[in-house]
């Protein structure tokens, strides 16, 4: 499901530049999931081992690009939610007190 409310209505193009190490890092990304996919539907089954590397991997995709939880109208992050991009107004981030 896609983030319906977007910034600047979805126009904005979004481009950064990747250093080779984060470059080797998506391609790595992509080794886990393309190999464990292989693996679930050879054996129609999936491991525990194989769970455990993508979720390893979704967090550092989230670090690499800043992915940030939305925030609610008081102001309380929603962990639990799909992630946004940081330039979005919803974008949680965390402020010393």
């Amino acid at each position: 499901m896609a983030n319906t409310k977007s910034n600047k209505a979805d126009k904005t193009k979004l481009k950064t530049t990747l250093t080779r190490a984060e470059v080797l890092k998506l391609l790595d990304l992509y080794h886990k999931f393309d190999s464990g996919l292989d693996n679930i539907v050879e054996c129609l089954d999936i491991d525990i081992s194989t769970l455990r590397d993508w979720r390893e991997k979704t967090y550092e995709l989230r670090e690499m690009f800043n992915f940030r939880p939305t925030v609610d109208e008081d102001g309380t992050p929603n962990h639990w939610q799909r992630k946004v991009l940081p330039d979005e107004p919803n974008a949680w981030f965390y402020e010393e007190k």
